[in-house]
């Protein structure tokens, strides 16, 4: 039985999920919070497995409310919200670093048509994460370990690399974030990235990525040409693949639950020129990935998966680990400076 607090000031809201959660055999809802600091005192107290909070609630909001839980009483956290203000994206990618596990677009009325979709959709994402294993987070950036540096020098010399794929799923966000801003406007090598999100939320991510970074970061577009300076992202409902240096997109199935497909992209840098490739997974669950990462190495391909201590949830990393995919393990910070070896590495190329 999975035990979960929802936290939602709209009395409406708060019993059309409680009506909807009462016909699945496994949800039981514990506790019902009308804001921020009442969902906080319910967790030290009820033990959930999971909640489901809304992120504008008065006294404290769905942020500050996370922050504190994850402070306190580190529990997973899964976020709604009725719209996507540009305003509120940063806000929301620093909660992720907090180690809350997903956002949701609030469903609507049960009338509404898209409404059994939004609701199947954290329907599954309290099912799949209700039992990840969360840790205590206090609000301070990581630091570079200087146990990466070992890692940076297990080869000698670096090969010309072509471009960067990058697979990213729950904790990935921020991380996908701190490297990109690192990386300066002419970095000369393309970048594509499988990142699990929320359909309504990956526009505006993109969105406010390309504003805060100063290589343009944008929605990855049929049959244009991979160049660059740019880094392409998987829009809603399609992967993304790689196909003679241009983007291919490929539309997604009605029943697939893992859109964009990191194995896809993966899968066809293989296919292309595998010992030009740099891959990399970010923190998120599950073995999306794995599997093809493996054959990048084996390939030639420069393969890289974040650490444990910086990854909210240390999946598909450790899982193309285990399968001896994995070449370097690293911080994000760490990453960073083996992806700019790779600029200079390519400007010597050219």
């Amino acid at each position: 039985m999975i035990r979960v607090i929802i936290a939602e000031d709209s009395v409406t809201v708060r019993e059309m999920l409680v009506y909807l959660f009462a016909s699945e055999a496994d949800i039981e809802i514990v506790g019902v919070a009308n804001d921020g600091e009442e969902a906080v005192d319910m967790v030290s107290k009820l033990k959930p497995d999971i909640i489901l909070m809304d992120i504008n609630m008065p006294r404290l909001n769905g942020y500050e409310a996370a922050q504190k839980i994850m402070q306190e009483n580190p529990v997973p956290i899964l976020l709604m919200s009725a719209s996507w203000d540009m305003n509120e994206v940063e806000k929301i990618v620093k909660s992720m670093h907090l180690g809350v596990l997903g956002v949701h677009e609030k469903p609507y009325g049960s009338g509404h048509p898209r409404f059994k979709e939004l609701y199947n959709k954290i329907l599954l994402d309290l099912r799949l994460m209700s039992d990840v294993k969360v840790v205590r987070r206090w609000n301070h950036e990581d630091k570079y370990s200087k146990s990466d540096f070992k890692s940076l020098q297990k080869r000698e010399s670096v090969e010309p690399c072509s471009f960067i794929v990058i697979g990213s799923s729950t904790g990935g966000p921020p991380v996908l974030h701190t490297i990109l801003k690192a990386l300066p406007h002419d970095y000369p090598l393309p970048i594509l990235v499988a990142q699990h999100m929320s359909s309504e939320f990956i526009e505006s991510f993109i969105e406010w990525l390309n504003g805060a970074c100063v290589l343009n970061v944008k929605k990855a577009q049929e049959g244009e040409k991979i160049s660059g300076g740019n880094v392409y992202i998987a829009p809603s409902k399609y992967h993304l693949a790689l196909k003679k240096d241009k983007i291919k997109l490929i539309e997604s199935k009605e029943n697939e639950l893992i859109v964009p497909s990191v194995s896809k992209l993966f899968g066809s840098a293989i296919k292309e020129h595998p010992a030009e490739v740099v891959a990399i997974l970010l923190s998120g669950m599950g073995n999306d990935g794995a599997e093809e990462m493996k054959k990048l190495r084996d390939a030639g391909a420069i393969t890289i998966g974040q650490n444990e201590e910086t990854s909210v949830v240390f999946g598909m990393a450790n899982e193309a680990i285990k399968k001896g995919g994995i070449e370097f393990i690293l911080s994000p910070e760490g990453i960073t400076e083996l992806l700019l070896s790779m600029q200079i590495t390519k400007k010597e190329t050219v």
